[in-house]
């Protein structure tokens, strides 16, 4: 509000935005909601807080019985403020009125002043024209000039008074939020409530009471937990935890990195004193704590572990609450805590390629959080070990982002029927993350990248040349049985019709090593760490070799002649790829290119099918996929006759 809206007093009588305020007051109470979602929050807990107990767990409560009446103090202190504003906000508007009404007055006893000191002649005819006295009426007289000036003097007087109205109000209002500084005494302000003290006791004798294991059950108030006890209280709870019947790989889930491990370590240790410990177990301890391995690592931290089934576990290399980067490894088929060597080795590999560069930039974690199908039937041709396994998998890398300290990119890595349980998890349980990779990947649970939350440019897969995986994950549907897009869960991430983006992930040593060699050196791991530490623009694509179907085309089957069987295109490829060399180059791009030919008599098979289901996108797609196919094998053969100069 400023002088221009009051050019004839001359002043502002009255300052201010009385919107502005209420808005203002709007985000006091909103402060004020806040702290009753709070409250209910953790009155959500109380049932799982029942089943807390002992030393470290009593001295929780105790701090959040003192956090408890701490919230509804906020609360009331929060809607104080905004009820203040709000009535300000209604003061100002008034003064602001009388000061509008005063203004106006003003004006109008200005203009009468000017008109008899400059005359009518000099006044442009529309402003001063009068009406004639309609009849019956005389003309009202005009007011002496000396009057005149008194009544703009009287208005002056009247606007400065409204002035010292107002200082007084906002002198008051000032005294009363000096006064709401400190927090509501007594007991008032209970969840912003007045209750006897009764009442107040019995509630701090039920959190008295709980009964429980030594860490809270909600992982959400974990970390809260663990910060709020002093070093000697976290000391005990550690030596109480290390002995927890009911623990598991979820326990410590939402608590500090170096938390985690510190609790994980005790247990794990604890477990490996005792009689018929078993072995995985002492391997795990082993991979952790043995100085002489060649894989041994310091900055290595337990986030968790369980002996339960098959086992579970989590570990990451690197703190992921102070990495810039994190990356997060599901394994697949028949990932089990007896075999987790392998895969933490994997995990440890991306590790280094990652911090290659820059020091302690990223973290990377291999996580056995859920139990991977075997190889029986139906293994993982089944989707419930997926289905199951999702929430288990979103729950902790969203903890992760709970715990993290400064800005961060987080990528979720997916192999094979890992991959399948990270598109579930993404598609189905609420996962957030930066960026996600799919490797090997018998499909990820829906058909496009769209359908996983994130930006597709953020979504990318690969396979290797000769992985055969994608190749044999049968859809349900037969007539996709020759769709080089359709694999077991939705389309194949690698492909067009998945809308994402691919990476470069080499052809593979054979057929029987390829699932297993995207962490070997190369473009797959080269293209991971890129992915991993931001840097997409550095990512080098696929290239155009789309999976073959379940029924492989015709072009790669084996085709009599007089003498002997001619190659079809996937034996040339292969064969080609075993024997390398001059001789072996051309021989496997011969093999590509007949390859892409029989890609593209599947592509007019799978026009038909799509056409009889009424899926005209598919059909779409497969037609564009016909005419690259086409290009790509004229490219091959023409390859195939330049390799040798």
């Amino acid at each position: 509000m400023g002088l221009s809206r009051y050019p004839t007093l001359g002043f502002d009588p009255t300052p201010g935005d009385p919107e502005g305020v209420t808005t203002l007051a709007g985000e006091w109470q909103d402060a004020a909601f806040l702290m009753i979602k709070i409250a209910m929050k953790l009155d959500s807990t109380e049932g799982a807080q029942a089943r807390w107990r002992g030393k470290a767990a009593d001295a929780f409560r105790s701090k959040l019985s003192a956090q408890r009446v701490m919230i509804g103090k906020l609360r009331a202190s929060y809607e104080d403020n905004a009820t203040l504003l709000t009535g300000w906000a209604g003061q100002l508007t008034e003064f602001q009125r009388e000061a509008a009404a005063l203004e106006l007055r003003a004006a109008g006893l200005d203009e009468k002043r000017r008109c008899q000191i400059i005359g009518p002649q000099n006044i442009p005819v529309p402003m001063l024209q009068a009406s004639p006295a309609p009849p019956g009426q005389t003309p009202t007289p005009s007011i002496p000039p000396e009057q005149l000036q008194e009544e703009i003097s009287r208005v002056h007087h009247q606007a400065e008074q409204l002035h010292e109205r107002y200082l007084d109000a906002a002198r008051a209002l000032a005294r009363t939020v000096e006064n709401l500084l400190p927090l509501p005494t007594g007991n008032r302000g209970w969840y912003g409530q007045d209750i006897d003290a009764a009442q107040e006791s019995m509630l701090v004798q039920q959190e008295a009471t709980r009964k429980g294991g030594p860490v809270p059950v909600d992982p959400a108030l974990r970390a809260i937990w663990w910060n709020s006890l002093t070093p000697d209280e976290q000391a005990v709870a550690a030596r109480e935890y290390a002995n927890a019947p009911a623990a598991d790989v979820y326990s410590t889930q939402g608590l500090p990195a170096g938390a985690a491990d510190r609790l994980n370590r005790l247990r794990l240790q604890a477990e490996v004193r005792k009689p018929g410990c078993p072995q995985r177990l002492k391997d795990l301890w082993d991979r952790l704590t043995n100085k002489h391995r060649y894989d041994f690592q310091d900055d290595v931290f337990l986030l968790g572990f369980d002996d339960v089934g098959n086992g579970h576990v989590a570990v990451s290399f690197g703190n992921p609450d102070t990495s810039s980067n994190t990356a997060v490894y599901v394994p697949g088929t028949g990932s089990s805590l007896d075999k987790a060597n392998g895969d933490l080795n994997r995990a440890q590999t991306l590790y280094a390629s990652a911090n290659s560069q820059n020091s302690h930039s990223t973290a990377s974690v291999y996580w056995l959080g859920y139990d991977a199908p075997g190889w029986d039937v139906p293994g993982p041709a089944s989707q419930s070990f997926a289905d199951a396994g999702a929430p288990k998998l979103a729950a902790f890398v969203n903890s992760l982002g709970a715990t993290h300290r400064g800005a961060g990119h987080l990528t979720v890595i997916g192999h094979s029927y890992g991959s399948t349980l990270v598109g579930d998890a993404f598609a189905h349980a609420g996962m957030k993350a930066d960026d996600v990779i799919f490797v090997g990947s018998p499909g990820v649970t829906v058909d496009s990248a769209s359908q996983l939350g994130l930006d597709p440019s953020h979504v990318w897969a690969s396979k290797a040349k000769f992985d055969p995986v994608p190749e044999i994950s049968a859809p349900l549907n037969p007539l996709k049985w020759t769709d080089d897009h359709s694999v077991r869960y939705g389309n194949d991430p690698t492909s067009t019709a998945f809308g994402g983006r691919t990476f470069d992930a080499g052809d593979g040593t054979r057929v029987g090593h390829a699932h297993s060699e995207y962490w070997d050196p190369g473009p797959s791991l080269d293209n991971m760490t890129r992915i991993v530490t931001g840097q997409p623009d550095r990512v080098t694509a696929m290239p155009t070799e789309h999976k073959v179907g379940v029924l492989p085309n015709l072009a790669d089957l084996p085709v009599p002649v007089i003498a002997a069987p001619e190659f079809g295109g996937a034996a040339l490829q292969n064969l080609g790829h075993h024997v390398g060399g001059y001789w072996g180059k051309p021989m496997e791009d011969a093999g590509d290119a007949l390859h892409e030919f029989g890609q593209a008599e599947n592509n007019v098979a799978n026009i038909g099918g799509d056409l009889l289901t009424g899926d005209l996108h598919g059909a779409g797609t497969d037609a564009k996929d016909l005419g690259s196919d086409l290009k790509d094998s004229g490219k091959n053969a023409i390859k195939t006759v330049t390799d040798f100069f």
